[in-house]
């Protein structure tokens, strides 16, 4: 390789070493130059704050860099990156070809790793922090690969070469090379200048790009360490869900989880907080908390948005949040939702994909409103699908619109019509439903979805319904036998038949307390029947329905339900006792007081739930 290299530095008197050195053209030398009217370089230069400018994109800066050079002011243009590690990585490679006269990308290796001979211009210019400008008066042969690197012929046709040090506020991000044929092109002192100058502006493009590509990535890992990572495995369900980031610079708040809850339900939440940035992605993480600690204790939909609508107007802050809760039971393919202020979740099936009926009550932290429990059932291989705002609400699009355009998205995949005419799988249905939501354009907002289909087939349940008397525990305990066996759970029969014996005694013994409401609704206040409600109070018998007499202890039902599941069996005694039952510490003389704590020690969990008619203990082994 022959050739000759001048060096410029931007300290006066300093030069390459072992290359010629020439002096800095003076900044009062250089702006005169700039602001020389209808000039090539002011115009090079207006383009350049133009397109380097407005850019927060790594990959848009790069391809501005090349626009701005190719094929206007040079044939070739190379743009290498330094990353963390001092490794130098290609990061955009252009030239014109011009046989073809257009500009073609040149590819380089897998790993995009590129290595420069110590005497390259581009070397040169990272090794000093100056520009370089070279020419050569023959080709230059390709350089040997490196053992284990990827090595790199770096513009061996060219016949002049600068290479300029992109330069940030942090130092030194990577290397600008042009490179000019010599016949058609050649460079001069002053385009070394100019290319110094182009280099500075997309030094600090870059540098802002870097920056704001760190900080949104850290929005999104604080977004995305929020949300769930992994979705529970449940019986009878399929559950999927899909995120898209909106283009806007900031996160949002769109929140999603799926709860494991009691005796096989499943809990299914989807939310948007209003506002964007990492604050909404932080009240998010808090009511995404604070939902999963209501949800495990069971309670219904409507007093969980209850509990988190007094949350979100604690915490002091001018901020709506909708959401739908629902808890879905496999067994029974009972649905119970409740929705604040959120868009109508889908139901979709064989029967084509239509909102479900129910009204959106008013967003969180409106307070002094009373939420509603909606009940459904759901068809076998059904698909209740939830999704946020983002996906229906666009410019230019109202919500009707994008619902209906959301449904036909649907209905296209349950039909067979979708991509590759898939199966219509939960992911499908997502990913149909993202795809969807981009048709009419870019999303400013974030966009989440849910899906969760019904299994076909039923689920294994058992149910006994047994006087509160004291033969029951006995009956229960023979009648759960022969269904275990069945079920080819022989191991744990004794363990079952124990604990559901403690239970079943607990609600014959404890149950005779102060029953749930009546299940009538009197029209007036003088349908009332107060010497009822007098009896049930003084003697804990349960209120009767007007023109009945007291209903006698006797009269209560205990009902058994089991269910296995997959490697689970929850045992469920329901009873019409308001009351909670808590574990005891006996005594050693007492007689009584260690059912509960037999139950907590040799099940795998327990628990109670409140229920429209009293309660429900459950285990779980």
């Amino acid at each position: 390789m022959a050739g000759q290299v001048m060096g410029t530095s931007n300290t006066p008197g300093a030069s390459a070493p072992g290359v010629a050195g020439s002096p800095a053209v003076p900044a009062r030398r250089r702006a005169e130059r700039t602001s020389e009217p209808g000039s090539a370089r002011a115009t090079l230069l207006s383009r350049a704050g133009r397109l380097l400018g407005t850019s927060l994109d790594t990959g848009r800066t790069l391809a501005a860099i090349a626009e701005l050079v190719v094929p206007s002011f040079a044939d070739q243009c190379v743009v290498d990156l330094l990353e963390d590690t001092g490794a130098l990585r290609r990061a955009v490679s252009v030239r014109l070809d011009r046989e073809r006269a257009r500009r073609v990308s040149v590819p380089g290796p897998a790993d995009r790793r590129v290595v420069y001979p110590n005497e390259h211009p581009c070397a040169v210019a990272l090794r000093t922090g100056a520009p370089v400008l070279a020419e050569f008066d023959q080709p230059r042969a390709t350089e040997p690969q490196q053992a284990g690197r990827a090595s790199h012929s770096l513009m061996s046709d060219a016949a002049m070469v600068i290479a300029v040090p992109l330069l940030g506020p942090r130092g030194i991000k990577g290397v600008l090379a042009v490179g000019a044929d010599g016949i058609n092109r050649k460079f001069s002192a002053s385009d070394v200048e100019l290319v110094e100058e182009v280099a500075a502006r997309a030094g600090f493009a870059l540098e802002n790009a870097a920056l704001y590509e760190s900080m949104r990535s850290l929005a999104l890992a604080l977004q995305h360490s929020l949300l769930p990572a992994h979705l529970p495995t449940i019986d009878g369900i399929e559950v999927q869900v899909g995120y898209n980031a909106g283009d806007e610079s900031d996160v949002g708040g769109d929140l999603y989880d799926v709860i494991e809850l009691a005796a096989g339900r499943v809990g299914i939440v989807i939310g948007d907080v209003q506002g964007r940035g990492a604050h909404a992605a932080a009240v998010m993480g808090q009511l995404r908390a604070a939902l999963r600690a209501y949800a495990v204790l069971d309670e219904e939909p409507a007093q969980v948005l209850q509990h988190l609508d007094s949350l979100v107007q604690g915490l002091n802050e001018a901020l709506l949040v909708t959401c739908v809760y629902a808890v879905f039971d496999p067994f029974t393919r009972e649905c119970v939702l409740a929705n604040a202020g959120h868009p109508p979740p889908l139901l979709a099936g064989a029967h084509g994909c239509h909102p479900m009926e129910l009204p959106p009550d008013v967003p969180l932290g409106v307070g002094g409103v009373t939420f509603n429990d909606h009940t459904f059932t759901v068809a076998p291989g059904d698909t209740i699908f939830l999704y946020t705002d983002g996906v229906v609400e666009q410019r230019g699009r109202s919500v009707d619109e994008g619902v209906r355009d959301l449904c036909e998205a649907l209905e296209e995949v349950l039909d067979g019509n979708g991509p590759g005419g898939t199966d219509a799988t939960p992911a499908a249905l997502c990913r149909a439903a993202l795809r969807s939501s981009n048709i009419s354009g870019p999303a400013d907002d974030d966009r989440a979805v849910l899906a969760m289909r019904t299994a076909v087939g039923p689920l294994p349940l058992w149910r006994l319904s047994l006087p509160a008397t004291p033969s029951s525990p006995s009956a229960a305990r023979a009648a759960i036998r022969p269904v275990l066996e069945q079920w080819g759970m022989h191991a744990q029969a004794d363990t079952v038949e124990l604990l559901l014996s403690e239970l079943v005694t607990n609600a014959v013994r404890h149950a005779a307390g102060p029953a749930p409401a009546p299940r009538y609704d009197p029209e007036s206040v003088e349908d009332l029947d107060l010497e009822s409600l007098e009896l049930a109070l003084l003697d804990n018998a349960p209120m009767s329905a007007p023109g009945e007499g007291p209903q006698p202890p006797d009269a209560r039902q205990v009902e058994v339900v089991a269910r296995r599941g997959t490697g689970t069996l929850w045992i469920e005694v329901y009873d019409q006792d308001v009351r909670m039952p808590r574990v005891r510490t006996a005594a050693a003389t007492d007689e009584g007081g260690r059912g509960l704590f037999l139950v907590d020690q040799l099940s795998k969990r327990w628990g109670a739930r409140d229920t429209r008619t009293g309660k429900a203990v459950w285990f779980q082994v």
